[in-house]
C-alpha cells in the first residue's frame, strides 16, 4: 500500500497528460487558439452543408467537412481582443474577412489545397468557431505539360472545382482554358475526349448527369475558343473510376476532375 500514492500521481499525471494530447489534437491546425482559452466542445463532420455569410450579408450554402470548436476563459475579456487575435491570424493567410467588429467575423482563405471558411462569434468569456473545409486542386497551367501527358500517358487530369451540383466554368478557370486552347492549335492532329468524374456525395444518377453536363460546358467552351468541334467527344462517368478516398476531403476534390483522353 505504500506505492499507491505514486501509483495514483502517476495515473493522474498520465490522465492530465491524455487529456492535453486529445485537446492539442483536437486544435485546427491553421487558426489554433488563444492563450488562456480552453476547449470544451468539438465536433467534426466529414461532410455536410453550413448557412455562411457573404460580405453583403446575405446567407448561402458551402458543402465541406465542417467542425465546431467552444471555448471558455476563467476571466471576462473583450470580445474585440479575439477578433483581433483571429485578425492577425487571417491577415497571416491573406485571407478575405469581414464582420461587424463587435462579436462577429467571416474569414476565407485558400491554403494546402484547401478553401477554408470560416464563422467566428466571441462574447466576453467565450467564443465559437465553424469551420468549414473544401479541397480545391490547382492544376498546371502549361501547354506543354499538358501536350506532354497525352503524348506520354494518354491523358490529362484536370481540376475546375466547379461548385457542387453546378456545372458552370467560373473565372478562376480562365487560364486552364486558355492553356487547353493553347495546347490544341500548338498541335492539331490531337483529338480529345472530354471525360468529367465526381465524387460519391449524392445520388449516383444525378452524378452521372452532372459529370456529363461539366464535360459538356467545357466542350462547347472549347468550341467557342476556336478548336474544332470534330476534334473532340465528351462524356460523363459519374462516380466511376474514383483515384483517391471518398471518404475525405482532398480525395473527394481529386475525384471531381476533368480527364482529357487523347484519341
Amino acid at each position: 500500500m505504500k506505492n499507491l500514492p505514486c501509483i495514483l500521481l502517476l495515473l493522474g499525471f498520465f490522465l492530465s497528460a491524455q487529456a492535453q494530447v486529445t485537446e492539442l489534437k483536437n486544435e485546427h491546425p491553421i487558426l489554433g487558439s488563444i492563450n488562456g482559452f480552453t476547449l470544451y466542445d468539438y465536433e467534426m463532420k466529414d461532410f455536410g452543408a453550413y448557412s455562411f455569410c457573404d460580405v453583403n450579408g446575405e446567407d448561402y450554402i458551402i458543402e465541406g467537412q465542417i467542425s465546431y470548436y467552444y471555448y471558455e476563459c476563467d476571466d471576462n475579456i473583450d470580445p474585440k481582443l479575439i477578433l483581433n487575435r483571429f485578425q492577425e491570424i487571417g491577415d497571416s493567410l491573406h485571407a478575405n474577412m469581414y464582420g461587424d467588429g463587435k462579436s462577429q467575423l467571416y474569414m476565407i482563405l485558400q491554403t494546402n489545397n484547401r478553401r477554408i471558411y470560416v464563422d467566428l462569434f466571441a462574447m466576453d468569456f467565450y467564443y465559437t468557431l465553424n469551420i468549414v473545409e473544401r479541397g480545391e486542386l490547382k492544376s498546371e497551367i502549361k501547354a506543354e505539360n499538358l501536350l506532354k501527358d497525352l503524348n506520354d500517358i494518354g491523358k490529362a487530369v484536370l481540376y475546375f472545382n466547379f461548385k457542387r451540383h453546378e456545372c458552370e466554368l467560373t473565372s478562376d478557370c480562365k487560364e486552364i482554358i486558355e492553356m487547353i486552347v493553347k495546347a490544341l492549335q500548338s498541335e492539331p492532329a490531337i483529338g480529345i475526349s472530354i471525360d468529367a468524374y465526381t465524387d460519391n456525395i449524392g445520388r449516383s444518377d444525378e452524378n452521372l448527369e452532372l459529370s456529363r453536363k461539366r464535360a459538356e460546358t467545357l466542350y462547347n467552351e472549347l468550341v467557342k475558343q476556336g478548336i474544332d468541334a470534330q476534334r473532340m467527344v465528351f462524356n460523363g462517368y459519374g462516380e466511376e473510376n474514383p483515384i483517391a478516398d471518398n471518404k475525405i476531403v482532398m480525395g473527394r476534390a481529386f475525384n471531381n476532375r476533368i480527364e482529357l483522353v487523347k484519341k
